[in-house]
């Protein structure tokens, strides 16, 4: 397994943490992780990666290691500070990966990074109305009437709720590492730290109407583009990863046996597939 480098960027007065291994010289993939994990889930992903590639795996404010933001977090903050560790850490043309809310946050840093994105990988990361799941229920009702959800989403910030998105979907609950959600909800579970991830879901739904200019962008850029979804996710369903194909026609749909985590079950398939854009990307 390659060493993976651990360390913190200031910026903006936060301590950004920041998993990096595989060789600087190489071109670049930046990871953004899903909601509520950590740039941990990317670790076996990484081994398989920095053997070629660069690979840098950032936690946003408030999750894992890093600081939280100041008063109620944003997807605009959350972008803004990962652009700038991005642009800290000194890396100019790269590829992103994006699960779960990395779409959100990686898709505004795209329209701000324009040219230098050469690649997109999507792992069940939403960027299309379609792509809302049953899964996606308890938010989309809480938005709607907040009193009457709240105990549902009080529930996703629970230990229960973090190991139910773990596992959602999953071919084989075995496959899952049950130390993923424990790590997860210890940082959930820190002073006001419950809260703060509530005030950033309530924010998700200012994201679908952002879609069309995401989407704007896709058809401008043709980015190289890997949709590789577990087809199993409730949360966001295979109509996600089909509508990529929409605006970039050239785009790479997989859909697999397996949930919302799908690196837990899948890691070695995304691996090449991933590997195999990124050398189309970077020719």
């Amino acid at each position: 397994m390659p060493a993976i480098r651990h360390r913190f960027v200031n910026v903006d007065g936060l301590n950004v943490f920041v998993r990096e291994a595989g060789e600087a010289s190489e071109p670049t993939l930046v990871l953004l992780p899903g909601y509520p994990s950590s740039t941990a889930a990317f670790v076996r992903l990484i081994d398989r990666l920095a053997g070629d590639w660069h690979t840098v795996a950032i936690d946003y404010p408030g999750f894992g290691p890093s600081d939280p933001l100041p008063g109620s977090p944003t997807f605009d903050k959350l972008a803004e500070v990962t652009g700038k560790t991005i642009d800290a850490l000194g890396i100019g043309d790269y590829a992103v990966y994006m699960f779960d809310i990395g779409a959100p946050v990686g898709f505004r840093i795209a329209l701000e990074h324009n040219q230098r994105i050469k690649a997109i990988i999507s792992q069940n990361a939403n960027a299309y109305t379609e792509g809302f799941g049953p899964g996606a229920a308890a938010l989309t009702d809480w938005w709607q009437d907040e009193e009457a959800g709240s105990a549902a989403v009080d529930s996703l910030v629970s230990l229960d709720g973090t190991r139910l998105q773990w596992g959602i979907g999953a071919r084989d609950a075995e496959h899952v590492n049950p130390d993923q959600a424990v790590a997860d909800q210890a940082v959930i579970d820190l002073p006001g730290r419950a809260d703060y991830m509530k005030s950033l879901l309530w924010d998700y739904q200012n994201n679908p109407p952002l879609y069309p200019a995401w989407q704007g962008w896709l058809r401008e850029r043709q980015p190289a583009l890997l949709a590789i979804w577990g087809k199993n996710d409730p949360i966001f369903i295979p109509a996600g990863a089909e509508a990529y194909a929409r605006d970039v026609p050239e785009a790479e749909v997989v859909l697999l046996d397996t949930g919302h985590f799908a690196l837990e079950e899948e890691v070695d398939q995304i691996a090449a597939r991933t590997g195999g854009l990124l050398h189309k990307a970077f020719a």
